[in-house]
């Protein structure tokens, strides 16, 4: 998908959402920050803070570049599924394969590539070359695309095998139901 290309989305009976661009290569997390009401702070002479939500989006591959900023609502529907786990207060995670879980890597490397904010074997696999400025980036990018599609294909393979599964199941309940007709047809007729 290109920055050009609109996502519409479905806001309620008569509104849409189009957005440009896609983020499933960003990781974005939102976060309950202190913040000193200045007006409040001078009317009682004292530090006053009030509780803001904020929104953190990383970039992978991008250890400098950071957005950190209030919370605005169209945040909450772009990134939904970690408002929901904000709001539940439970762990807001990356979809994807954790990069710590990933077997290729030691536990040394997929650090590393945390710390460079790749979370997921995903975004790994999604870095643009601009990103890839450490020794060897190259190869853990390659790693992560044939690793991605090996596993599309087996996950094809396995939905094909159980489809295959059922259809013997379906083959072999007609073949009996076919033969107790056929023993029927014989009682009858004797």
């Amino acid at each position: 998908m290109s920055f050009a290309d609109p996502t519409i989305k479905k806001t309620g009976s008569n509104s849409y959402d189009v957005s440009y661009g896609d983020d499933s290569s960003v990781y974005a997390e939102f976060e309950q920050v202190a913040v000193k009401n200045e007006f409040k702070s001078a009317q009682e002479g004292r530090p006053v803070f009030d509780d803001r939500v904020f929104l953190r989006i990383l970039f992978p591959g991008d250890k400098t570049k950071v957005v950190f900023r209030p919370v605005k609502e169209e945040d909450k529907l772009r990134f939904s599924k970690q408002w929901a786990a904000f709001e539940k207060q439970e762990e807001q995670v990356a979809t994807g394969t954790p990069i710590t879980e990933w077997a290729p890597l030691t536990k040394g490397e997929a650090m590393s590539l945390k710390a460079m904010n790749v979370m997921t074997v995903e975004m790994l696999a999604a870095l643009p070359d601009t990103a890839l400025t450490w020794l060897g980036g190259r190869v853990y990018r390659d790693k992560a695309i044939t690793w991605l599609a090996n596993a599309k294909n087996g996950a094809e393979a396995l939905k094909l095998k159980a489809e295959n599964d059922t259809l013997k199941a379906d083959v072999e309940a007609l073949k009996a139901q076919i033969q107790e007709i056929a023993n029927l047809k014989k009682k009858e007729s004797k």
